[in-house]
């Protein structure tokens, strides 16, 4: 009985021994498995590190994304959609002399005129306004020039207008509208029936109507945003004596006129008479015969009284 004990003891402790044995070589796979995990964790970061130094050495990081940014933004500016019109209120002394000076500013600048109102005041002098139209690039230079052909400039207003948004957006609706005329084409190539082609017809003349509107705003656009449009006010400073004309007297001319004006009187006094005498004789006829016989039958009693 004593034996059996010992040997179920011994056992005992034999299974133990190899229990803790293994708990130890698992714990050790599990150490060395953690240090494994961490060792190529360490080793992968420490290479992520040295890319990214690198690319931040060579400037390969995020610069070509900064430098695409800025390409963009550069790019929208370019081609934005910009209108200018300028307003100027100026005088001159000579308005003749302005307008020659001023239609050689615009030869210059490429402009051309539009728009031309003069009038006359009390005094004689002019005074009206000028539009023209110049393209976009010139349109600085232009306006610096009114200093030198005007002698003085009253105000000067530059309105700036940015339409990019809005020829954006009739493009995109001109691109719509195309995309509907291309199917209702297409749906007119296959339909059969004639309620069909009637119906796609319509719509297909409303859709073309609607995308040549479209085209017109956005060509209107174009032209505004590619020539500015430049509003001249002017007013001539010039004294006018009064009673003196300012041009040359012109005696000759005005004395060959006073003269055929007399000889066209004369010639018109003559041509009412024959037609009086002409028109008026069986009128006048009977009465000079009557006047005449009264004239002589007084002349015949004078000289019968004169002989007694």
């Amino acid at each position: 009985m004593y034996r059996k004990r010992i040997t179920v003891l011994l056992i005992f402790t034999l299974i133990t021994l190899l229990a803790a044995c293994s708990g130890e070589d698992s714990s050790e796979e599990i150490t060395t498995e953690e240090s494994t995990s961490e060792s190529n964790f360490d080793s992968a970061n420490d290479s992520m590190n040295k890319e990214s130094e690198d690319a931040s050495k060579s400037g390969l990081s995020e610069a070509p994304e900064a430098a695409e940014n800025e390409t963009e933004q550069t790019q929208a500016q370019q081609e934005r959609m910009m209108i200018y019109e300028a307003h100027i209120d100026l005088e001159t002394k000579d308005f003749d002399k302005f307008q020659r000076n001023l239609q050689s500013q615009m030869n210059e600048h490429e402009a051309y005129m539009v728009e031309t109102n003069v009038q006359r005041t009390e005094r004689g002098n002019r005074q009206g306004h000028i539009r023209i139209r110049v393209p976009q690039p010139n349109f600085e230079s232009l306006l610096s020039g009114f200093e030198t052909i005007s002698d003085q400039i009253k105000s000067r207003t530059i309105n700036s207008r940015d339409v990019t948004k809005n020829y954006v957006d009739l493009e995109s609706r001109l691109k719509a509208k195309e995309d509907i005329e291309a199917r209702l084409l297409s749906f007119l190539e296959e339909a059969s029936a004639t309620e069909d082609l009637v119906k796609i017809s319509q719509d297909l003349e409303r859709v073309q109507a609607d995308i040549e509107s479209l085209k017109g705003e956005m060509n209107y656009l174009e032209n505004q945003s590619d020539f500015s449009t430049i509003t001249i006010s002017f007013t001539e400073t010039k004294v006018l004596v009064g009673g003196v004309d300012q041009q040359d007297l012109n005696t000759w001319e005005r004395t060959k006129q006073a003269f055929f004006n007399s000889i066209n009187g004369l010639a018109n006094v003559a041509s009412w008479l024959f037609v009086a005498a002409v028109g008026y004789s069986p009128v006048l006829v009977p009465v000079l015969i009557v006047i005449a016989l009264w004239i002589w039958r007084r002349k015949k009693r004078k000289s019968r009284s004169d002989e007694e």
